[in-house]
C-alpha cells in the first residue's frame, strides 16, 4: 500500500518542476505582459507546492485508514506523472519557442488536474485545499489558452 503522503510528494514535485519551468519563461521575456503571467503562474505553482508539504505534514502527522490507496490506484497515479507529466516538464528544459513553450504549460496543467482530481477520493479532510488547486490549475490552464491564442 502506498500512503497519501507519497501521492503527495510527487505532487510537491510537479509544482515544484512547474515553478522553474515558468520562473525560466518569465525571464526571457521581452513581452512585460508575459513576463508577468508567467511570474504569476510561477508564484502560484510555488503556493501549490506549500500547500501539498504541509499536506504531507497533516497526513504523517494523523494517519488513517482514508491515507493509504491500494496498489493499483497509485500505480496509475504515479504512472501519469512518470509517463505523461514529467516527460513533458523534462522537454520544457530545452529550448523552445513561446508557442511550444504555451502547449507544454497547457498539456502539463491539463495533466496535473487529471492528477489532482483523481487523488480527491483519497483526501479526507485535506480535500478542501486540494478542490482549491484544482480550481487555481484551471484557471492556469484558460489564462494560458486565452494568451497562446493572442501570439
Amino acid at each position: 500500500m502506498v500512503s497519501l503522503s507519497d501521492l503527495l510528494s510527487i505532487a510537491v514535485q510537479i509544482e515544484a518542476n512547474g515553478y522553474d519551468f515558468y520562473i525560466s519563461l518569465a525571464k526571457t521575456q521581452s513581452d512585460k505582459k508575459l513576463e508577468e503571467l508567467f511570474t504569476h503562474l510561477a508564484e502560484q505553482e510555488r503556493a501549490h507546492q506549500q500547500i501539498f508539504r504541509n499536506l504531507i505534514s497533516h497526513t504523517k502527522d494523523s494517519p488513517s485508514l482514508s491515507t493509504w490507496i491500494d496498489e493499483e490506484v497509485s500505480g496509475y497515479l504515479k504512472s501519469l506523472a512518470d509517463v505523461s507529466i514529467f516527460p513533458k516538464i523534462e522537454r520544457s528544459k530545452r529550448s523552445l519557442t513561446l508557442q511550444e513553450a504555451f502547449s507544454l504549460a497547457i498539456d502539463v496543467e491539463k495533466d496535473s488536474i487529471i492528477f489532482y482530481s483523481e487523488l480527491l477520493p483519497y483526501t479526507g479532510d485535506e480535500r478542501k485545499s486540494v478542490e482549491a488547486i484544482i480550481v487555481e490549475e484551471k484557471k492556469h490552464l484558460l489564462d494560458l489558452i486565452n494568451q497562446s491564442r493572442s501570439i
